[in-house]
């Protein structure tokens, strides 16, 4: 079936979650179509981020169906781009 006649494919959903439960939920919403965009927050030196490697099994399967970007939300710029998206 073609992400087009799933019934959330007229949804955008803007994921801001960090822990298990907000990203398996956006998750689901992918699945049944929704253009789920993951906001990640920029790394820092030393930040491994919660949940494990970026790339790995577990963080992929997670994030599957998603399209993600890398947003500053504590700059203006970063905010400006955010509220675009919505």
């Amino acid at each position: 079936m073609s992400k087009v006649n799933l019934p959330l494919s007229h949804l955008t959903v803007l994921d801001l979650t960090r822990a298990r439960a907000g990203p398996t939920a956006a998750r689901h919403l992918a699945d049944w179509g929704a253009d789920v965009i993951k906001i990640e927050m920029p790394s820092e030196p030393g930040d491994e981020g919660l949940g494990g490697a970026r790339h790995g099994p577990d963080f992929l399967n997670l994030h599957r169906n998603k399209r993600s970007i890398t947003l500053n939300l504590k700059k203006e710029k970063g905010r400006q781009i955010f509220l675009a998206l919505a």
